[in-house]
């Protein structure tokens, strides 16, 4: 559990840092780009946050068909986070809207109106994966640690404890037992007095 543990950690830090916040590639990789109006049908895994650009100054709709409270498109005013690809992630020429969000992975289809002729993108921002691995991965090291001090504890109460040495039984009866000895008995005669003995009996 703790190697597995460490391995998720790592991997998951190593997704994080993969990408300078000086690149366009901080809001994610380009998934997919159109205009407007048009609708993009792909796949889509939980485990990412799908950003939505659009050309500055424009007016652009997002939907997703078919979607639910948990499938659908979250606007930048609803997240509150309208401001969070001003400097860092920046694209020249477009603005962040809002994010398609998903809890069912699978293929989904994604539809913009609004405004004709305006360019438009989704960007994969795999990172929450990232954060995933990385808290996955600390809660895993953790009790992979905790296992191996109790069974480092439990080894040390072990080892000082005396053995216990048992006889085999044989039962013969619901409650009486025999005692089988590994070798039978010595005589203190010899085997000759013994058959003499047997005989004059």
């Amino acid at each position: 559990m703790l190697v597995i543990g460490i391995l998720a950690f790592a991997i998951g830090g190593a997704v994080i840092s993969n990408v300078s916040p000086d690149s366009e590639d901080w809001s994610g990789t380009l998934k997919w780009e159109g205009t407007t109006p048009t609708t993009y049908t792909g796949e889509f895994d939980w485990t990412h946050i799908y950003n939505v650009w659009v050309e500055e100054g424009s007016s652009v709709q997002v939907e997703v068909i078919g979607g639910d409270d948990e499938n659908r498109f979250f606007s930048c005013e609803e997240l509150e986070d309208c401001w969070v690809f001003d400097e860092d992630g920046a694209i020249p020429g477009f603005e962040y809207i809002g994010e398609v969000s998903f809890m069912d992975s699978g293929t989904w289809q994604v539809e913009f109106s609004g405004d004709n002729n305006v360019d438009v993108m989704i960007r994969d921002d795999d990172s929450f994966g990232g954060f995933l691995g990385i808290f996955g991965g600390g809660g895993v090291c953790c009790f992979g640690i905790l296992f191996l001090l109790i069974g480092g504890i439990l080894a040390a109460t072990m080892k000082d404890k005396p053995k216990v040495e048992m006889s085999p039984i044989v039962p013969v009866g619901t409650e009486d037992v025999v005692v089988v000895h590994d070798s039978p008995p010595q005589s203190d005669g010899e085997w000759w007095e013994e058959s003499d003995i047997g005989k004059k009996s």
